[in-house]
């Protein structure tokens, strides 16, 4: 299967990070999983993706390069960032599986853990909008609470892809304080980055309670395989298409794309 996967940065400016991604998921994805992938044209700096305007504008290219993936043969596509950018417009645009990571791995934690728990950056915006995901995804009376790593955002994502070990230390130590403090039986990693490095380090439990740390971009990865094979071999509707998830037709895209000025009409 082709699985393409959507970066929310530019290329030029993802060298360490790809390098770890791509390690991360070749020892992860099935043998016969081809991978492709896509970057947005315009948003240079990570930080950025922690604020609502941002976040906004950069939907649109995410979106932009969701459909070049299907229009270019790709059986599912998952957009890599941890707030899920895109998914829902994207479910409405393609013919086959659209996976957001973070609502991959809250629900899959939901089945190795009563309550959930998410280690995330220092910045308290995203720390919040961790929690508003939470929300939105149903799973608030399972939630144990979200936790911030110490390390300033600047240096997690700079010093940490040449040195992951450090950021998973501390990712370690703010899962451990939710399972002791907030009783939290699993773990999901609010950060894509974060992510990448912990499992870069190999980090997939707490040290001393061996409670499981789901890195969500991997699990985002496998649970599009799942739902790849789920569609092309029995047949199950790639998404609902009622309510929220309706089938946008193809001339209305078409128009849209166009009307917005879009490469991809």
């Amino acid at each position: 299967m082709k699985i393409s996967i959507v970066h929310v940065n530019c290329e030029a400016l993802s060298g360490p990070y790809t390098q770890l991604i791509e390690a991360n998921f070749n020892r992860a994805k099935r043998d016969d999983t081809v991978l492709e992938h896509r970057y947005v044209r315009r948003l240079k700096r990570a930080s950025d993706t922690v604020f609502p305007f941002p976040i906004l504008l950069n939907k649109v290219d995410v979106v932009e390069q969701i459909l070049a993936a299907g229009r270019g043969g790709a059986d599912g596509v998952m957009v890599a960032c941890s707030g899920d950018p895109g998914i829902a417009e994207g479910r409405t645009l393609l013919p086959v599986p659209v996976v957001g990571p973070m609502e991959a791995a809250l629900h899959l934690a939901c089945g190795y853990g009563y309550k959930i728990g998410v280690v995330t950056v220092a910045d308290r915006s995203w720390s919040e909008c961790c929690e508003m995901m939470v929300n939105a995804y149903g799973l608030g009376t399972r939630f144990a609470g979200v936790k911030r790593i110490g390390i300033p955002s600047m240096e997690a994502f700079t010093v940490g892809f040449q040195n992951p070990e450090v950021v998973a230390k501390a990712v370690a130590e703010a899962a451990s304080e939710l399972v002791e403090q907030r009783d939290a039986d699993a773990i999901v990693i609010g950060s894509a980055g974060l992510s990448v490095m912990s499992s870069a380090a190999g980090l997939t439990r707490t040290p001393d309670s061996g409670v499981p740390i789901f890195d969500c971009l991997t699990v985002g990865l496998k649970m599009t395989e799942l739902r790849v094979d789920l569609t092309r071999k029995f047949g199950l509707p790639e998404t609902s298409r009622v309510g929220y998830g309706e089938r946008l037709p193809d001339k209305d895209i078409g128009r849209l794309t166009s009307l917005f000025g879009m490469p991809v009409a």
